[in-house]
């Protein structure tokens, strides 16, 4: 990813930033512990089951997910030089 050039933030938009920061953190902690619960899900179900291929696919989503909010972190750090 290129290098991105540090300007000065007024001082709101640097609260700002941080407060996407928090919030962007809030919700990857939130889609981990839904991972973690669909894991325990599928552990319970017959692996050639509808339900099981379906939570599969949701599992598969949430990583999906997961690398996208980390990208955003990512972001709002060098952004806000968090």
């Amino acid at each position: 990813m290129a290098e991105i050039e540090s300007f000065p933030l007024r001082e709101n938009t640097q609260a700002r930033v941080e407060e996407l920061y928090a919030g962007l953190h809030e919700v990857t902690r939130l889609v981990e512990l839904e991972h973690l619960i669909l894991h325990q899900r599928l552990d319970g179900l017959k692996a050639d089951s509808d339900g099981a291929r379906l939570l599969e696919g949701m599992i598969a989503l949430g990583g999906v997910v997961t690398a996208k909010l980390s990208g955003l972190l990512q972001l709002c750090r060098d952004v806000g030089n968090l």
